[in-house]
């Protein structure tokens, strides 16, 4: 009788894990660019979704290694590419996603020591407008090939 006890309250601990997770945001696919030696800063990608019926902003994100990180985007103006910075964050839309990739939204590495090597592994710290906070390990990589080359 205590067996089926214990199994019962570890499979409604498990059941109750599942609905949460499935419930706020995920993350997917996390990494960051190698930066060359000189880099002063580096970028991070990952797609985030939005499993809650309200659109969710992440807002900041934090890592113990860099002087500090911000979130931004990347516009073709006049024909110049431009990057800003997104002081208001990126909205998750309710039962979406959005993909944080090289070329368009992303998140920034600020002076990071030491910088950012191929191979290894950051932990970053992602800060919702929920007040949610969710750490997301980032797989540090060299730049991707082109589609198509």
């Amino acid at each position: 009788m205590r067996l089926h006890a214990i199994m019962g309250l570890g499979l409604s601990m498990w059941m109750l894990s599942v609905s949460a997770q499935a419930e706020g945001i995920r993350a997917e696919g996390a990494w960051a660019r190698a930066m060359p030696p000189t880099a002063e800063a580096g970028g991070g990608f990952v797609t985030l979704h939005n499993d809650t019926d309200s659109a969710v902003r992440l807002v900041n994100a934090h890592n113990s290694r860099v002087d500090h990180m911000e979130i931004h985007t990347m516009t073709m103006e006049d024909g110049v590419m431009k990057m800003r910075r997104l002081p208001d964050g990126i909205e998750i839309p309710a039962h979406g996603k959005v993909e944080l990739k090289p070329g368009g939204e992303h998140l920034m590495f600020i002076k990071p020591n030491p910088i950012l090597s191929a191979g290894e592994t950051v932990e970053v710290e992602l800060e919702f407008s929920t007040g949610e906070r969710q750490s997301i390990r980032f797989e540090v990589k060299e730049r991707p090939p082109v589609a198509g080359h």
